[in-house]
């Protein structure tokens, strides 16, 4: 095992969907932090996955010019709250499939999701569709603070530690929250990515900060709309 960080860098268990399993503690300069975490890091993973049964477990961290990242508003910040049966949700995640799938026929490979509830959510779902259909596509949680889930509602949390087992990978921005850990999220996602797809009503927030910082990134950016009107208008 190889200790990086503070954390142990170790396969998934046995019972996982896939072995390839990474926890890691970003530094505090994020583009350091990019080339440390997926050049780095990788060469000791590597390593460790001499025994790999399969192709996927003995892979490198993708790289950025194949790798696509999410940001999108939290439940609360949504028309339809939690009520995802709702016309216009559908609408949404429907639009999210096609853009991940959009994102695929670019060349994206590996997608990186912020594991908010909400929207991050959809996305998360639309990545593991995704990859039932192309076994070669891999799915990074980026997670901002340990206990992200903690005060969620029970089905939510639940629904949360199922989608983290089914990641290739998992991140760790740091231990414990502050008040910049879900920008400081954000930030590692864009460094790491060549495609940011947004679901964005227009409002400030942090998905805006993090659009602004993926233009200044020069970031491919596939923003889509999110419908605000009553059911019925």
């Amino acid at each position: 095992r190889t200790i990086t960080a503070g954390r142990e860098l170790h396969p998934a268990p046995k019972t996982s969907r896939f072995s390839c399993f990474t926890v890691c503690i970003i530094a505090q300069c994020f583009q350091n932090a990019s080339t440390f975490f997926r050049k780095g890091l990788t060469a000791a993973f590597r390593a460790r996955t001499m025994e790999a049964t399969t192709e996927k477990e003995a892979a490198a961290m993708p790289e950025r010019e194949n790798t696509c990242c999410f940001t999108g508003h939290r439940e609360y910040k949504l028309p339809w709250g939690s009520r995802e049966s709702d016309p216009r949700c559908l609408t949404l995640k429907r639009r999210l499939t096609q853009a991940v799938e959009g994102a695929y026929a670019q060349g994206m490979r590996h997608f990186i999701c912020g594991m908010a509830n909400g929207c991050d959510l959809y996305f998360f779902d639309a990545a593991r569709y995704l990859r039932l259909q192309h076994p070669e596509v891999t799915i990074e949680a980026a997670i901002p603070y340990s206990g992200q889930a903690d005060r969620w509602r029970p089905e939510l949390r639940e629904r949360y530690a199922y989608d983290l087992r089914q990641c290739d990978y998992q991140t760790l921005v740091q231990e414990a929250y502050t008040p910049g850990c879900m920008m400081r999220r954000n930030r590692y996602m864009v460094d790491a990515s060549r495609i940011l797809i947004a679901a964005f009503d227009g409002r400030p927030g942090g998905t805006a900060r993090t659009l602004e910082y993926a233009a200044q990134r020069r970031l491919e950016i596939i923003q889509i709309p999110i419908d605000s009107a009553p059911v019925g208008i």
